[in-house]
């Protein structure tokens, strides 16, 4: 059950959030866009992408060391690695 929520909530969640906007945007009794939440769209925004660099990080970070790139090497390419 957690995979299917881990696989599938970065495809529904764009769409929630907009059906939110929708029920605001009705919900205010304006429409156009001076009824557009700017300044929370751009901060959402922000949010959103510092967590993606977060999360990014978590998985795919914390490699340190030097770093040897890739090499030609007996007729054949030698992939880049960190190396301690």
């Amino acid at each position: 059950m957690s995979r299917l929520i881990v696989h599938l909530l970065p495809l529904i969640l764009p769409f929630l959030l907009y059906g939110l906007y929708i029920w605001h945007v009705k919900r205010s009794g304006k429409d156009g866009p001076e009824a557009t939440p700017w300044f929370w769209l751009a901060a959402i925004g922000l949010v959103l992408m510092t967590l993606s660099f977060l999360g990014y990080d978590l998985v795919f970070g914390g490699q340190t060391g030097d770093y040897a790139p890739a090499r030609f090497e007996d007729g054949r390419i030698v992939p880049g690695r960190i190396g301690q």
